[in-house]
């Protein structure tokens, strides 16, 4: 029985004004706590997060965002062009450069692969949930 046959009924049974008061006010208060239960969380807005933390507007956040893309592709960019460096000493017989390029490549190459697939996955969520908004 949903909430609008709950108040018929009771309206047309009971007789009694203050026990009729009394049941509509518990059904009043059992439909607050089923809505305060069904608030969903938001998807995490990334653009509006950075506007919080740091103070910027959506079109600054743009551009922290395009600044910090760039930056992961770069990191990646490094981390391949020094594992095809250490692979290449390797077989040249160049330990020392083998090493250092390794290394270089180890370090770098998360990070940027990291970064780029995170900040692609917040504007993609960024995108969905601007798309929610606008209808």
């Amino acid at each position: 029985m949903d909430d609008r046959e709950l108040i018929k009924r009771i309206m047309e049974e009971v007789k009694d004004e203050k026990l009729r008061e009394e049941l509509l006010a518990l059904v009043v208060e059992k439909n607050k706590k089923k809505e305060d239960t069904k608030q969903e969380e938001k998807p995490i807005d990334y653009v509006a997060r950075q506007e919080i933390l740091f103070g910027a507007t959506e079109g600054v956040a743009k551009v922290y965002w395009w600044i910090s893309y760039i930056i992961s592709i770069v990191l990646t960019f490094v981390g391949f062009s020094a594992g095809l460096l250490a692979l290449l000493a390797l077989l040249a017989g160049e330990l020392n450069t083998f090493i250092n390029s390794l290394f270089v490549s180890i370090f770098t190459l998360p990070i940027g692969l990291g970064g780029v697939f995170s900040l692609r996955s917040g504007k993609k969520e960024y995108e969905k949930l601007k798309r929610k908004s606008a209808n």
